[in-house]
């Protein structure tokens, strides 16, 4: 934090010990929200007049500014804040509101006296007790889940998210994208493969999802010896496998769904794959992993106000790396972003679009009109690639970013740390897309 923000707030912190403070109510919740919208709105009178004096005394005007501003150029435009924990006390109420930025959110701890007045206030990092809950367009009475095992040299735990009826239904396997995740690809307290399940399975479509080996074994596994190879594409040749010999699948209906790294790779799964009849790609990437990476930090470079000389120094190799392995130069045991460059190797011999060009199954690329790590490059490139298909549907998704959860701030890495549900708009075509292989016209 920066040194003028700690000072302010050691100030505020202090008068709290000057504060006779008595058990929550209602009333306090309601003053502590007033005080925000009053704070962040810098709407000083009525700023003071919410205060209590010795609060108002220590804390005048300019400080508030100072703090907000300090708050601003750290975290982009404020957004909004929102209600998120309330503490008993026996002696004072202590309110926690999420406060939202562009680039950042934070909470922020209000205690309020017994005449509802404010009487200090502080920052503190969010707790991640996170409490995902379900999609408002899932219906958890529409369907049941079963425990089942991928694989058996690396048995993986999956669950099958079955709708209720006879079936059979159009089935979909979900493959991960990079790094280790879990079967509901958990981020920060998102969880998009269990709302695309669960909003798909609601719609009578079957859904299996699976931890990834490198959640599951990474730590036991050579990273030097890692490909997408052992890390995806083997699992999930499984994994289409077995959804293929239930029972209630519809085997005219088994549909492949990838994101990000995941959807690079879903021409060369489905090619291998037993008998996909229809492909999605979320997110894909076209061109090779490694310049895509480096536009990704030149981009959150872009978005920063001032870089440190360290700062500017790690860029520097990051990107000379980058460029080294698209040359093929760099030592394979030589790491970006923490994998070798031997993985960056092995992807370079798999031409995804030569894989592509095999398949004469349907198709539905996506991507978030918010995502910076899929650009509209990489979508350009799949529609150069795929050019004249009757049966390939393109989609934009409006103000969303890469895990398709929409936003109100500018794209950047700071987007993870929103919570939020994929967007309902992305179910429903799917949903409608799985059982026609169709979709009205309009691409992105």
């Amino acid at each position: 934090m920066p040194r003028i923000l700690r000072r302010i707030l050691v100030t505020i912190i202090l008068s709290l010990t000057t504060v006779s403070l008595h058990a929550q109510t209602p009333a306090q919740r309601t003053a502590a929200s007033a005080f925000l919208d009053a704070l962040f709105a810098r709407e000083w009178q009525r700023v003071e007049a919410l205060e209590h004096r010795t609060l108002r005394d220590k804390i005048p005007v300019e400080r508030w500014t100072e703090l907000l501003d300090g708050l601003e150029q750290r975290g982009g435009r404020f957004l909004q804040h929102t209600f998120f924990s309330a503490e008993p006390n026996a002696s004072y109420a202590s309110i926690v509101h999420r406060v939202h930025f562009e680039k950042d959110s934070i909470a922020v701890r209000v205690v309020v006296d017994s005449l509802n007045l404010i009487g200090g206030l502080w920052l503190e990092p969010i707790k991640k007790d996170y409490r995902f809950p379900p999609p408002a367009y899932a219906d958890t009475a529409a369907f049941t889940e079963i425990d089942l095992n991928i694989g058996t040299e690396f048995p993986l735990e999956a669950v099958l998210t079955i709708p209720n009826g006879e079936g059979p239904f159009p089935a979909l396997v979900l493959v991960h994208g990079s790094g280790p995740s879990d079967r509901d690809q958990t981020i920060g307290g998102n969880k998009i493969f269990r709302d695309i399940a669960w909003g798909l399975a609601s719609r009578g479509i079957m859904v299996l999802r699976y931890d990834k080996r490198t959640k599951v074994y990474g730590a036991n596994m050579d990273r030097r010896e890692v490909t997408v190879q052992n890390e995806t594409i083997d699992d999930a040749l499984l994994a289409l496998e077995l959804l293929n010999a239930r029972p209630k699948t519809d085997t005219t209906r088994l549909i492949l769904l990838g994101h990000s790294l995941g959807a690079g790779l879903a021409p060369e799964i489905a090619v291998k794959g037993p008998d996909v009849d229809g492909v999605v790609m979320l997110a894909p990437f076209a061109r090779p992993l490694e310049v895509v990476i480096a536009d990704q930090l030149r981009y959150i470079a872009s978005q920063q106000d001032t870089l440190t000389a360290e700062e500017e120094i790690k860029l520097r190799n990051e990107l000379d790396k980058a460029a080294q392995i698209q040359s093929e130069e760099l030592m394979k045991s030589k790491t970006l972003l923490g994998m070798p460059a031997s993985y960056y190797y092995d992807l370079h011999t798999r031409d995804q679009n030569a894989f592509a060009q095999q398949l004469s199954v349907p198709m539905f690329l996506a991507r978030g009109s918010k995502d910076y790590q899929t650009s509209e490059m990489e979508i350009l490139l799949w529609k150069q690639w795929l050019a004249g298909r009757e049966d390939v549907v393109f989609r934009r998704y409006e103000n969303c970013f890469h895990l398709f959860i929409e936003t109100e701030a500018t794209p950047g890495p700071w987007n993870y740390q929103q919570e939020g549900h994929v967007t309902k708009a992305l179910i429903d075509d799917l949903s409608a897309w799985c059982r026609s292989f169709t979709l009205s016209r309009h691409d992105e």
